[in-house]
């Protein structure tokens, strides 16, 4: 399991600069910088599981991340740490946030594996497609069509509820990827919506903040009732 002390090896360790008023992550006493800003001990990070709504990391603003960490071999751990977390989830999107990390960086994901798991009709309504994982590094994201597409999505830092979105059609973004070479990403429908959602965790904001209010529920209220209560909500990956 990594933790964060393995970036001991890194020159020195991390901290955050700025740049332009942009903070940055580079390398400088990482350790005491996220125990800082979190609050927590350092030690414990990454998480392993998925940080839930009241946790103070999923309302700050991410910091940018300098080319020469990404390119560090411990970076490179983080990265694949994401990677394995989102995965065992079974999530289409994850970002450092959601795993107690204020940094800019999030993944996307949809193998053909989930979308054989979705009702035909469902894809079809949702624009959905297969995407290769990619990382997204200090994304900049543009809105290139502004018609408002209203559909229900879920978060795992709200685990077990949901509600109808309005999301922007189609998004650009400019970012760095896992070789902290930039790259052009462009997507529309579903890919977008999923972009939008991470992108937002970058800023310190839910979808709840966007949500129409009167659809917010709880995805497994039927079962609920029918058990007369006697319902578990886990916060561990499903395999669990």
């Amino acid at each position: 399991m990594f933790r964060i002390y393995n970036f001991t090896n890194v020159t020195s360790c991390v901290v955050a600069v700025k740049k332009n008023n942009v903070r940055f992550v580079n390398i400088l006493k990482m350790k005491e910088t996220i125990q800082r800003l979190l609050g927590m001990n350092s030690n414990e990070l990454p998480h392993t599981h998925i940080c839930q709504v009241g946790d103070p990391v999923l309302r700050g603003h991410a910091m940018k991340i300098e080319s020469e960490v990404i390119r560090s071999a411990d970076f490179q751990k983080v990265i694949t740490h994401l990677i394995n977390v989102m995965r065992a989830y079974k999530s289409y999107g994850l970002s450092g946030p959601q795993i107690g990390l204020p940094w800019q960086i999030f993944a996307i994901e949809c193998t053909e594996e989930i979308m054989e798991g979705v009702e035909k009709s469902v894809r079809k309504t949702h624009e959905m497609n297969i995407i290769p994982m990619t990382i997204f590094i200090n994304p900049e994201l543009k809105i290139i069509d502004y018609t408002p597409i209203t559909l229900y999505e879920g978060c795992e830092s709200i685990r077990g509820y949901s509600a109808a979105v309005p999301r922007a059609y189609e998004v650009e973004i400019k970012a760095l990827n896992a070789s902290a070479e930039q790259f052009t990403w462009r997507a529309c429908g579903w890919s977008a919506r999923i972009a939008q959602h991470e992108y937002d965790h970058l800023q310190g904001k839910l979808y709840i903040e966007k949500m129409d209010v009167r659809t917010f529920h709880c995805m497994a209220w039927d079962k609920i009732n029918k058990n007369k209560g006697k319902i578990r909500l886990s916060f561990l990956p499903r395999k669990y």
